[in-house]
């Protein structure tokens, strides 16, 4: 998996995804930097596909509400 970032989107094996790679913050189970997506204001592992965070439970949350069960899922 190619992960790359420039300015304010990260590339991810040619997905682009408005957002950045937390280099000072890696995933608990591989140990990769882990990635803020800004379209969900939320962290995500890229290897694995997961969030790093459950979803809120406020129905009128703008980013909670449509947030997909895996991070990559609306992008491919």
């Amino acid at each position: 998996m190619r992960i790359e970032q420039r300015e304010d989107i990260v590339i991810i094996d040619g997905l682009e995804i408005s957002g950045t790679i937390q280099k000072n913050q890696q995933c608990p189970s591989c140990q990769n930097s882990i990635i803020y997506d800004d379209t969900f204001d939320s962290y995500f592992c890229a290897m694995f596909n997961e969030w790093q965070e459950e979803a809120c439970d406020d129905p009128h949350c703008h980013y909670c509400v449509q947030r997909p069960e895996r991070p990559l899922q609306v992008h491919r």
